[in-house]
């Protein structure tokens, strides 16, 4: 039972991750390398920086209910199992739960595409 709640834990940390990128993206209000959503386009200058801190935001709101649903959706099936395979589900569910950073960079980039040109200049 320790071993599946540590891996709850685990699988857990994803959907935070997202909701934590929720909250803070839209409260970066200065291009820097530190925090946020940072690709080459979103620097370009400081309405790509906004639009694509918002968008960020936004995207990471939508993927964490399904990450999160997914954690607590499949880890109570597994309470009892043996440890090994405890450990393979949590894993998979985390490796299911990363492509959801996938799926945002991959929407905020075609967003920029769609509304900013090469140089950053709203269309």
């Amino acid at each position: 039972m320790g071993f599946w709640a540590f891996m709850f834990i685990v699988t857990l940390l994803i959907p935070a991750a997202l909701l934590l990128t929720w909250y803070l993206c839209p409260k970066l209000k200065t291009i820097h390398n530190a925090s946020g959503y940072r690709t080459s386009r979103s620097m370009k200058n400081q309405d790509t920086w906004d639009f694509s801190q918002k968008y960020c935001s936004k995207m990471s709101l939508y993927m964490f209910f399904p990450a999160l649903i997914l954690a607590i959706g499949i880890m109570p099936i597994f309470v009892e199992k043996p440890i090994n395979t405890i450990g393979w589900v949590g894993l998979v569910i985390t490796i299911i739960q990363m492509m959801s950073f996938i799926v945002i960079m991959v929407f905020t980039e075609n967003a920029l595409k769609k509304n900013f040109d090469e140089n950053g200049n709203r269309l």
